[in-house]
């Protein structure tokens, strides 16, 4: 009989496999010579996808002043690094659902997950990140749970043998995660990226939220993300089926030159930006 490790490996092969589509669109906005006609040359290759990110850039989570009716429009006004991360979000969201019924509620699960990438988003832009770097933020924080999808899918009884122990206050939830299954969702999640072929940014995110590293050109990612996530828990916006709040390290604060009571404020309008974000729920 396989191990639970060589279990999880094999669920992680059977995930779906992003769009080749996707990863064309990661190379052309990586390339610092590439037009926006490159761009909108290979995602017009997807039909669907030029569809969804049209319908992603017309809604209230951009509030453009006017009707984008084409994608190359589309690119030339929010610019390649904006239109790439749209498309990632779309094909992600497209291939990765909540299936098998455990006690994670999968509307709750994604509306923590959406709350995550608002937050991360509006945490970016305190730290004064270019505009056009915000929505990778976004991103970041929105797939950043992904290892405990594989976990509600392919193990529900371990899923919800975490969620009880959670429940009952019996440590972190990686913690538990590690006595359970023997690998936490971080650990999950960065397997999964890797198949995904992420950059480091979101591989830190998906990784090292629950113990955020403070130094490294990645790092960044790894402290927004963790303090987005503990402070969507402590605003009950949505539920990742974890109950405990674990503070956030003193060097998270001092290295991105914030502390509570200015990420609260940053956060204020969380409630209004999540409702323009929905959109990417599909």
């Amino acid at each position: 009989m396989k191990s639970v490790h060589e279990q999880v490996k094999d669920s992680i092969d059977r995930m779906p496999s992003l769009s080749p589509v996707i990863h064309k669109i990661n190379e052309v906005a990586n390339n610092i010579n590439a037009s926006a006609q490159d761009l909108t040359d290979v995602i017009q290759l997807d039909p669907v996808l030029t569809a969804k990110v049209i319908r992603m850039v017309n809604s209230a989570y951009f509030g453009l002043p006017q009707v984008v009716s084409s994608l190359k429009q589309a690119v030339v006004m929010l610019g390649v690094n904006t239109i790439k991360n749209v498309a990632l979000s779309s094909a992600f969201l497209g291939q990765v659902s909540l299936k098998g019924k455990t006690g994670l509620d999968g509307e709750d699960f994604w509306r923590h997950s959406l709350g995550v990438a608002v937050a991360s988003k509006m945490i970016a832009k305190r730290l004064g990140v270019e505009d056009k770097l915000l929505e990778e933020y976004f991103i970041a924080g929105l797939i950043h749970d992904i290892g405990k999808v594989l976990v509600n899918n392919f193990f529900p009884e371990m899923m919800d043998k975490i969620l009880a122990l959670s429940e009952k206050n019996a440590g972190a939830i990686t913690d538990i995660e590690k006595r359970v299954i023997g690998l936490t969702h971080e650990e999950i999640g960065i397997a999964i990226g890797k198949k995904w072929r992420f950059e480091n940014n979101l591989l830190y995110a998906m990784g090292k939220h629950h113990r955020p590293v403070t130094s490294g050109s990645a790092a960044v990612f790894s402290m927004v993300v963790s303090v987005a996530d503990t402070f969507v828990k402590i605003l009950k916006v949505g539920f990742s089926g974890n109950h405990r709040i674990e503070p956030i390290p003193e060097e998270v604060w001092e290295v991105l030159q914030l502390n509570e009571e200015t990420a609260f404020g940053t956060l204020a309008s969380i409630g209004e930006e999540i409702s323009k974000a929905k959109l990417f729920l599909g």
